[in-house]
């Protein structure tokens, strides 16, 4: 017999069964738990003490997601459903991407609709909390349009909301919306200027405008608050090899490589840095490694894929509306 009870809809949204694969973190000289650890201590149905193992180490490595992702499935499947909703949305600030927590908030949020949240709907349907909420439930379902309103009903009410400024200046970022990105991140830097999200996204939109040299002082700023970052570290290197700097940018996109060895923008960029500077046997091994990432793709396509979207942000905005009828 199990010690811990379990709601029957948390079991739902833990995936009891399901393991999760972990990559490698670098080394350290106390090196904390291992995301593995807290994933066995869930597993066996421990459900707290995989909760305390994942803080544990997301007190080092704060932007670990894999220790994020079992830390919320653990929460839920307590039953602390609010818990488990703001971790999952932090393995989504960090990876907009990451299917298992789109999939788990997706579920998480009919619970929530059906559970404590009627009542807080029912209560204050217009309060900035429940706009903020149902926001992100939109963006878990990919729905921009309906998020970017509700965020926005967000700033009527709360014009200092630094999270619904973000989340507006990522959903916009993501569309190429970069003049309104910008704006969004600015009003937030003036609210809260050592906030990595905002310092990163504000490298980001700077890099795609082909400002480099701001986007590179940005880029820098956001590692300073977060060294283990790997999207942080592609960018500038990025930056760097755009600006003419491709020696700075290599030991920048091997970081990311070893930080993400998957991420294809960092093997692909780091590729093209060997070669420039005439590393020509460790351009083709790292182009070797990108052949097996596109698992054979045309070299001429991965190119092309590469140059439009060298960061992997842009996402395609929502087709318009259909015209009125006559």
């Amino acid at each position: 017999m199990r010690r811990w009870q379990v709601p029957p809809a948390a079991l739902v949204i833990a995936g009891l069964l399901a393991p999760v694969t972990f990559a490698a973190t670098p080394v350290r000289t106390t090196p904390p738990p291992e995301a593995s650890a807290a994933a066995r201590a869930f597993d066996r149905g421990d459900y707290p003490q995989a909760i305390v193992l994942a803080r544990q180490r997301l007190k080092a490595l704060p932007r670990d997601t894999s220790a994020r992702l079992v830390m919320a499935r653990a929460e839920a499947a307590l039953g602390h459903f609010e818990n488990a909703y703001q971790a999952f949305r932090g393995v989504l600030a960090l990876q907009p991407r990451n299917t298992d927590a789109l999939y788990y908030l997706t579920i998480l949020g009919g619970v929530l609709a059906e559970g404590e949240y009627d009542r807080l709907f029912a209560q204050a349907p217009e309060s900035p909390r429940a706009h903020q909420l149902r926001g992100d439930l939109h963006v878990a379902q990919e729905r921009p349009a309906e998020a970017e309103a509700e965020y926005k009903a967000v700033l009527d009410a709360a014009p200092a909301s630094v999270d619904a400024l973000i989340a507006l200046g990522d959903m916009t970022r993501h569309q190429s919306r970069f003049e309104d990105a910008l704006a969004y991140y600015g009003r937030a830097a003036e609210l809260a200027p050592q906030n990595y999200d905002v310092l990163y996204g504000i490298g980001v939109c700077r890099s795609y405008r082909q400002e480099y040299a701001p986007a590179i002082q940005s880029f820098r700023e956001a590692l300073r608050l977060d060294p283990t970052s790997a999207p942080a570290r592609l960018a500038l290197g990025h930056a760097l090899l755009q600006s003419g700097q491709a020696a700075a940018a290599i030991p920048e996109l091997e970081t990311a490589a070893k930080l993400e060895p998957r991420m294809l923008q960092a093997q692909y960029l780091l590729g093209r840095a060997y070669r420039l500077v005439g590393r020509t046997p460790e351009a083709e091994a790292t182009f070797a490694r990108v052949q097996k990432l596109v698992q054979g793709q045309a070299a001429e396509a991965v190119d092309a894929m590469q140059s439009s979207d060298p960061l992997g942000q842009r996402k395609q905005a929502e087709p318009p509306p259909p015209p009125d009828k006559p």
